[in-house]
């Protein structure tokens, strides 16, 4: 059972489809992980750092956004965003990877041959890299202290790396099914390729 949930979990974020189409909307909604307090004031955000995980969701109207981000540890950031659509603001110590979750209607397999577990951890250690990822249609690798746009979208759903993937896509209050993009840190990546690469070892001890 170990074995084909860490499978699942993985397949879940390394085999992420692109986010398409637009919201219609001027909104420009911000979802904040950050490693500390979060204190939003107008278009400011500052952070308070500690060792607890925060997350908060603003929405703003403006055509055009000057966000300007402050910590009280002195690092200071202006971001100017045009776009409409979802963002992901990365206040956190560690870079955060993500992508669409694909709720389709096949099943994960039972079993897994030792040449899909390569391609899997292939994968995986690319995202770390950062060199598996794209900005226009994810996944996404989002540094410490920077922003990036997520989707054009402004219903999409973001659960952080502390949360759980949902078992089920709920539609919005349109009647629409929002985009869910979940994201891991590099730390938990790292965790769980360790596991992987027992479980690898295990399958060709077996054959």
């Amino acid at each position: 059972m170990k074995k084909l949930s860490i499978i699942t979990a993985y397949c879940i974020s390394v085999c992420f489809m692109a986010c398409s189409g637009g919201s219609g909307n001027s909104e420009k909604k911000i979802v904040i992980m950050a490693s500390g307090k979060i204190t939003v004031t107008d278009k400011s955000i500052e952070l308070d750092p500690s060792l607890t995980h925060n997350e908060q969701e603003v929405v703003f109207k403006d055509d055009k956004l000057t966000l300007a981000v402050k910590s009280t540890a002195g690092a200071n950031k202006t971001f100017e965003l045009t776009d409409n659509g979802t963002y992901l603001l990365n206040l956190q110590t560690d870079t955060l990877i993500g992508g669409l979750v694909n709720y389709g209607t096949v099943g994960m397999p039972g079993s897994i041959t030792a040449e899909a577990m390569d391609h899997i951890i292939d994968s995986t250690q690319q995202l770390m890299q950062g060199t598996n990822t794209n900005d226009a249609k994810g996944p996404y690798y989002v540094l410490p202290f920077s922003i990036k746009k997520i989707s054009a979208k402004n219903n999409t759903k973001v659960v952080g790396s502390f949360k759980g993937i949902p078992y089920k896509n709920e539609p919005d209050a349109d009647g629409n099914l929002p985009d869910v993009i979940k994201f891991f840190s590099v730390k938990q990546k790292r965790e769980t390729l360790k596991d992987l690469m027992e479980q690898r070892a295990k399958i060709k001890q077996n054959h």
